[in-house]
C-alpha cells in the first residue's frame, strides 16, 4: 500500500452575519483539507488548523513530493519523520497545522485499509457516544449591551432546547466593545439565570486578559459554578496559567494553542491546567493527540479536546474521544457553518446530550464530492 497522490484542498464560505470572540471578528469559514490517495484508490482526509495560505503551499510543494511512495500504515513513523524534516527546514517552529492535516489523512487511509475505525486502531473504544457541550454564544455584531445580552441569552436557551445540558460562552468583550470585565461576568450571570443551575456552564476568554484581570474574573466565575475557565491569558504564559490554576477554585482549561507532546509535557509539569484541550488540527494530528491524552491521564488531568473545524475535524475528534480515559466531553460547535454541516454525507448531529461516534472505517465519514466542489476555492 503506497501513497500515490497528496493534495491540499481549499474550502471557503462567507457567512451571512459576522460574529467575534476576543481574538477576532469572523465573517467566513475556511479550511485547508489534506487528501491522500494510495495506489489502490484508498482516499484519506485530514484538516489543517489556520488559514489556507501557507498550509496549502507547504502541503503541496514541500510535503507531497516527500510523502509519495510511502506506506500510510507507518503513520507514526511518518509523523515523527515529518516533524524532524520541518524543524530542520523552519528552525524556529514546526508548522503544526500541516503535520496535523497530513497525520489525520494517513490515519484515515490506515483505517480504511483495515476496515476499522481509527478508535479501534488506537487500542479500542471506551464509549460509542460522547457527552457534548454546545459552543457558541460568540459576540454578535450589535451596538448596545442590551442587544448583545438578549442575543446570547436567546442562543443559550435555544441550545438547551436542542438537547444540550452543557454550554460554553465567549467572554473578553472588552477587546471589541467599550465595556469592562464586569460585563463578562454579567453575561455569564444572565445565562446562568436563563438556563438554571442544572446546566453546566463554561467560560472561554480566548486569552483576552492579563493575569490580574483573569484572577478578578475567575473569582466571580466561581460564584456562578462555572465548570472551567478557558484560556484566560496568552498561551505563552504557562507559569501564570499554573498560578491561576492554584489560586482559583474554578479550574483553568487550555491547549488549543499548544502543540505536540513536548509542549504539553511542560504544561502538565507546571500544573498549568485542570483540563487539557489539544486540537487535532493544530496539536499534531491523531498521533500527537493520542500521546497527549496518555500524558494527561498520567498527570491525572482530564483531556477535553478543542474542536472548531469542519466535519473532518469533528469526526477525527470523536474517534479520539472514544478512546480517552475518564469522562471527556465533545466541544460541539453550534455557530452557522454550512461547510461543517454539509461536507459529510451523513451529518454529525447530537442526540440529546450526546453525539454518536461514527463507526465506519477510518474517520467513519464519507465526504460529499458535490459539496466539496461547491465550497472549493483557489
Amino acid at each position: 500500500m503506497r501513497i500515490r497522490d497528496v493534495e491540499a484542498v481549499a474550502l471557503h464560505r462567507n457567512l451571512d452575519e459576522r460574529f467575534a470572540n476576543a481574538q477576532k471578528w469572523i465573517d467566513s469559514r475556511e479550511y485547508c483539507l489534506v487528501r491522500i490517495e494510495t495506489a489502490d484508490g484508498t482516499v484519506g482526509w485530514g484538516e489543517c488548523w489556520g488559514p489556507v495560505a501557507g498550509n496549502h503551499e507547504i502541503v503541496e510543494e514541500y510535503v507531497a513530493p516527500w510523502l509519495r511512495g510511502r506506506d500510510p500504515r507507518t503513520v507514526e513513523r511518518i509523523h515523527d519523520d515529518l516533524i524532524f524534516k520541518l524543524r530542520s527546514s523552519y528552525h524556529s517552529h514546526v508548522p503544526a497545522g500541516v503535520v496535523s492535516g497530513v497525520d489525520m489523512a494517513l490515519w484515515d487511509c490506515y483505517g480504511k485499509a483495515t476496515g476499522e475505525p481509527i478508535s479501534r486502531l488506537l487500542g479500542g473504544e471506551r464509549r460509542d457516544r460522547v457527552r457534548a457541550y454546545a459552543t457558541g454564544h460568540f459576540f454578535p455584531d450589535v451596538d448596545t449591551f442590551d442587544a448583545f445580552e438578549e442575543r446570547v441569552v436567546r442562543e443559550a436557551r435555544g441550545n438547551v432546547e436542542a438537547g444540550f445540558d452543557a454550554l460554553k460562552v465567549k467572554i473578553g468583550v472588552g477587546r471589541h466593545f467599550p465595556w469592562s470585565t464586569e460585563t463578562d461576568v454579567e453575561i455569564m450571570r444572565s445565562i446562568r439565570d436563563a438556563v438554571g443551575d442544572d446546566v453546566r456552564l463554561m467560560a472561554d476568554a480566548n486569552h483576552a486578559y492579563d493575569t490580574a484581570d483573569a484572577r478578578r474574573v475567575g473569582r466571580q466565575l466561581e460564584e456562578l459554578d462555572v465548570h472551567f475557565f478557558e484560556e484566560p491569558i496568552g498561551p505563552q504564559h504557562v507559569e501564570d496559567y499554573a498560578l491561576l490554576n492554584r489560586e482559583l477554585d474554578v479550574p483553568i482549561a487550555g491547549g488549543e494553542c499548544w502543540a505536540f507532546v513536548e509542549e504539553f509535557d511542560r504544561v502538565f509539569d507546571e500544573g498549568a491546567v485542570g483540563y487539557a484541550q489539544p486540537d487535532v488540527t493544530s496539536a499534531g494530528g491523531i498521533t500527537s493527540m493520542r500521546r497527549i491524552a496518555s500524558l494527561a491521564d498520567a498527570a491525572n488531568v482530564q483531556c477535553l479536546p478543542h474542536v472548531f473545524g469542519s466535519a473532518v475535524a469533528l469526526a477525527a475528534s470523536l474517534q479520539i474521544l472514544a478512546t480517552i480515559p475518564g469522562d471527556p466531553m465533545l466541544e460541539f460547535d453550534r455557530t452557522p457553518n454550512p461547510i461543517r454541516d454539509e461536507l459529510a454525507v451523513d451529518t454529525i448531529v447530537n442526540e440529546g446530550t450526546d453525539v454518536p461516534v461514527p463507526d465506519g472505517p477510518g474517520l467513519g465519514i464519507e465526504i460529499d464530492s458535490d459539496v466539496l466542489e461547491r465550497f472549493r476555492t483557489n
